[in-house]
């Protein structure tokens, strides 16, 4: 099995998307996903047949299966399968979003494949996955044709 490691905010949630919504709908409270970033989300899925694994912190607000339906409606057409751990610790010995990577996959042999899709992996997933990263920017999220490429790579190596 190939899994996606997903943050959300940052990937796709960006800045450009935020500036869209609050522009064209500035009465609409709900989040809206970067159409960009949903394309190439999709196209990933498609192109590896990768189940997805929210490693983002809207995995402490939003049931497993609140996120899946949140995904359907962005027009996500991949399968959450599970979230990484939702433990609460204060901020000062919260567990690296890496390591909760880490234990997440020893718990599940099956994992052949992953990437690790985020915009900060520099402060919490590099240290612990090198080769499994993509690091998108907050402004255009995981839009771009390289960062697509990058994760395409990773996964069909």
């Amino acid at each position: 099995m190939k899994v996606i490691f997903l943050d959300i905010d940052g990937v796709l949630v960006t800045r450009n998307s935020v500036k869209y919504q609050y522009q064209n709908f500035p009465d609409d409270t709900s989040i809206r996903f970067g159409k960009g970033a949903v394309k190439n989300l999709n196209k990933l899925i498609r192109r590896t047949k990768a189940k997805i694994v929210i490693s983002s912190t809207w995995r402490l607000f939003h049931s497993l299966e609140d996120l899946q339906n949140i995904f359907k409606k962005q027009g996500i057409r991949g399968k959450i399968i599970s979230t990484t751990s939702i433990e609460k610790a204060p901020v000062e010995i919260d567990i690296p979003r890496g390591q909760k990577i880490t234990a997440w996959l020893v718990q599940h042999p099956e994992v052949e494949k992953y990437v690790i899709i985020d915009d900060d992996v520099q402060a919490d997933c590099i240290q612990f996955h090198p080769n499994n990263c993509v690091e998108t920017s907050y402004k255009f999220g995981f839009s771009s044709e390289e960062k697509l490429n990058d994760a395409l790579e990773i996964l069909n190596k």
